[in-house]
């Protein structure tokens, strides 16, 4: 999805904006280092590097702030190639947009979702396993890039780093994994997720199906030092002795933007929780679809708890007011490139990537005859033996 210009939505809310960017310094951060109320947010797993691409779009790092877990690592694109890998899930803030393709980035944060022992492993279907990471359950299928491992030498007790969306049932729909090495039971783990079943006597709480012990835990950093049900929160900290708890040492918010306020701003995830077809929860983005909003490969009624989607929009008071809502099924991929090789019109290759139409594709804009060395095309589809099935196939040349 691209981000589509929308005066009739933007010009109404520029007092918001002007407002809100009261104290915004000259990079276009507010004192507190988070976005003002102008600029571009865009939240999703990087497709590619040069500078960095996330959402369709291509944001210029060469000046940007990398963040990680907390942790200011440094700027430019060096820093970002050596911590960030593809299919890490970021959230980008620009200072504004050059073209409808190229922003420049000012902050680009990163938080894993999970990184521990592997628990549990098993296989759904011959592309899909299931696993349990500290009590968190983890999908990897085609969409998942492996560092340190791949799909079929993953183990148990294997201490990984996950990265990925988070579905309604609180499933991380993983999009990178990194093998870190073998556990042993002073490693450090780490968790993010939804506070559940908070007992202040026994000072415990859960996520999804982790016990985590906060007797000895910093929590200073959280709003008002207390936890609470429901509250987004990053975890530190090592397991017990019997590897059934964890022992936290440190206790953070979670990842949530740190925004209220932005011109546009592009979230990719799974719908959690929905109040009507036009008010609904992505991840934890509330979402308000605007009257008229362009609908993308579905309609308004598909919106319920599980589809995963796109919306792009604004942002006022931390709701992203949606002008475009994109559907996607749960392993559709997209890429967008020049085709460098042809051998017919149902058989091509879009960069690398070598991709196959067949009679359930959609074209738009051109047909395939229209496939031909040189043309820029954009193909979603999913990823079959790592060919690129294409479901939609669109010439963004014409």
């Amino acid at each position: 999805m691209k981000f589509y210009h929308s005066w009739r939505f933007v010009l109404p809310l520029l007092s918001v904006f002007l407002l809100n960017s009261c104290g915004i310094d000259g990079s276009g951060l507010t004192a507190g280092g988070g976005i003002g109320g102008t600029g571009i947010i865009s939240q999703g797993a990087i497709a590619a590097f040069g500078s960095i691409v996330v959402n369709g779009t291509k944001f210029d790092t060469s000046n940007a702030t990398l963040i990680v877990k907390g942790e200011e690592i440094g700027v430019g694109d060096s820093i970002v190639r050596v911590y960030l890998d593809i299919g890490r899930v970021v959230t980008v803030e620009g200072s504004g947009r050059e073209d409808d393709k190229n922003a420049v980035a000012l902050r680009v944060i990163y938080s894993n979702n999970v990184e521990g022992p592997v628990e549990r492993i098993g296989n759904i279907d011959r592309t899909t396993k299931e696993m349990v990471v500290l009590g968190q359950t983890v999908i990897v299928n085609a969409l998942t890039k492996f560092k340190g491992t791949s799909f079929d030498t993953i183990a148990r007790n294997n201490v990984v780093e996950v990265s990925g969306l988070v579905d309604n049932r609180g499933a991380i729909r993983a999009t990178f994994l990194e093998k870190i090495g073998a556990f042993t039971a002073s490693a450090t783990v780490e968790v993010n997720g939804l506070v559940k079943n908070l007992d202040t006597d026994l000072q415990t709480f859960k996520i999804n199906d982790l016990t985590v012990d906060y007797s000895l835990a910093d929590t200073s950093s959280l709003p008002g030092g207390a936890l609470a049900n429901g509250l987004q929160v990053e975890v530190d900290g090592t397991l017990d002795a019997t590897g059934g708890q964890m022992l936290a040492t440190k206790i953070e918010p979670g990842d949530v933007l740190g925004a209220k306020n932005a011109d546009e701003i592009e979230v990719i995830g799974f719908v959690t929780n929905v109040v009507t077809n036009m008010e609904f929860t992505l991840g934890n983005q509330v979402v308000v679809v605007e009257k008229g909003a362009r609908i993308v490969d579905g309609v308004i009624a598909d919106i319920a708890d599980g589809v995963k989607l796109e919306a792009a929009g604004t942002l006022v008071d931390g709701i992203l007011y949606a002008h475009e809502i994109e559907f996607w099924g749960p392993d559709q991929i997209e890429v967008e490139g020049v085709v460098t090789d042809v051998v017919s019109g149902s058989e091509f290759t879009v960069g690398d990537q070598v991709t196959a139409t067949n009679s359930e594709t959609v074209f738009e804009d051109g047909g395939p005859e229209g496939i031909v060395l040189g043309i820029n095309l954009e193909i979603k589809g999913r990823l079959i033996d790592g060919i690129l099935v294409a479901d939609k196939v669109t010439f963004t040349d014409q």
